[in-house]
């Protein structure tokens, strides 16, 4: 049975979705937690060399989601995820200066019940005031895409409790802001697997990003379920984030958000996001801002 839930739009924060069996299979999947891992990397590049490792990568972010690596193939294990990371040229921004076109396609099997799913992900650069080089920025998108950052939460959603990639991403931004609201007492990362410290890390240097692309993603597939969690976006610390979420309430024409956006105009702190609130109501209101 081969169901494409989400379709895909290179420009965009999408990625192919693609079920590869029936819904009901993933209902007797929850206690599959051993996982092996074989992704072929490869760029267009003549040195041949990327400036990061794809495998270790999602090895970690399994780990930290609760999986059990098992590092040799005759290892007895319950899931497979078999893919590839390909860095091909781009288009050409320059003498000599060319962009690169990030795919990554992603594949879990189960060893009795065959294939799953499978995720294709692909970003590429754009030019930017900034100057950034294109493959930076290629790679600054294809990390920060939610559909490669949360793929550990993915797998673990999609295997354990059968949601799919936007259940998790849900789950995913209300678990953020509850940490916000915490205080944090401590930064001590001794429980980690050894190995695991850098990708903690990268997470959360991304996560503003990605989360700010990640409501994008609910925008630009109009899955208004993101609406109920605005009002708590606009507590995220990152002045783009809150920015991002007000604008979500234009996107999603949520009228009974006015009073809200009213108070949060005259009392923000953050200029961005107070001009963010005007132009929201007026685009509600149909009024010049």
């Amino acid at each position: 049975m081969l169901v494409m839930a989400y379709g895909f739009a290179p420009d965009r924060v999408l990625a192919n979705v693609t079920y590869l069996t029936g819904p009901a299979v993933f209902s007797t999947l929850r206690t599959a937690n051993t996982i092996y891992v074989d992704v072929q990397a490869s760029t267009w590049k003549t040195r041949g060399r990327l400036l990061w490792d794809a495998e270790a990568d999602i090895r970690a972010k399994l780990i930290a989601v609760g999986f059990e690596i098992v590092r040799e193939k005759n290892q007895p294990h319950a899931l497979t995820l078999t893919g590839s990371y390909d860095e091909t040229r781009g288009r050409q921004f320059g003498i000599n200066r060319y962009g690169t076109v990030l795919t990554g396609t992603f594949r879990i099997e189960h060893h009795e019940k065959g294939p799953l799913f499978e995720i294709t992900i692909q970003e590429k650069a754009t030019l930017t005031p900034s100057g950034t080089l294109p493959y930076l920025d290629s790679l600054h998108n294809f990390l920060t895409n939610p559909y490669y950052h949360f793929l550990g939460e993915i797998v673990d959603g999609q295997i354990h409790r059968n949601q799919d990639a936007h259940r998790v991403f849900l789950k995913e931004l209300r678990a953020k802001v509850a940490r916000e609201a915490v205080p944090t007492t401590s930064e001590d990362f001794d429980w980690l697997p050894e190995g695991i410290h850098s990708m903690q890390q990268a997470h959360t240097l991304y996560e503003p990003v990605a989360t700010r692309r990640t409501i994008e993603e609910f925008v630009q597939t109009q899955d208004d379920r993101i609406v109920g969690i605005l009002p708590d976006l606009l507590n995220h610390p990152d002045v783009y984030v809150k920015v991002r979420s007000v604008e979500a309430f234009g996107d999603f024409r949520v009228m009974d958000a006015l009073s809200l956006l009213r108070d949060l105009e005259k009392n923000a702190k953050e200029v961005e996001v107070r001009n963010a609130v005007s132009a929201t109501i007026s685009r509600l209101t149909g009024t010049l801002p």
